[in-house]
Parts: C-alpha cells; sequence; structure tokens
C-alpha cells in the first residue's frame, strides 16, 4: 500500500493520494480513482495535488492549475 502524500477534508469528502491512486472518501465510502486515468495529476508535486476544490454543486473535484475536473 502506498503512503498517503495529501489529505485534506471539506465537508464529508476526504481526497487523499497514495502512490498510484486518488482516494475519495464520502458518507462512510472509498472510492480509489488510478493516477494513470489522469497523468497530470500523476505527475503533479504535492502542492499541486492539495490545490483542489469543490465545484459549486458540489459534483467535480477541480484542479484548475492542472486543468482537471473529475465528476464525483
Amino acid at each position: 500500500m502506498g503512503i498517503v502524500s495529501n489529505r485534506r477534508k471539506d465537508s464529508e469528502l476526504k481526497v487523499i493520494f497514495n502512490d498510484d491512486s486518488l482516494i475519495l472518501e464520502m458518507d462512510g465510502k472509498e472510492t480509489a480513482i488510478p493516477l494513470l486515468w489522469y497523468q497530470s495529476l500523476l505527475r503533479a508535486s504535492e502542492e499541486e495535488k492539495a490545490k483542489w476544490k469543490l465545484s459549486d454543486d458540489g459534483k467535480k473535484l477541480i484542479w484548475k492549475d492542472l486543468n482537471i475536473e473529475i465528476l464525483i
């Protein structure tokens, strides 16, 4: 298992990175997304990964600097 490189909580959403996955924790459930699907996130620094925000409607994670939006 990889090391958690970043963890931040907004309301009931936790965004966690390990070596090869983005893990979302919502409502007591975990969803892992392979970083291979998002090469920019795979290569991003810790600081870049930490600069995410939740869309106003709460349906997307957005990394504006990396030009990535992930529907959750």
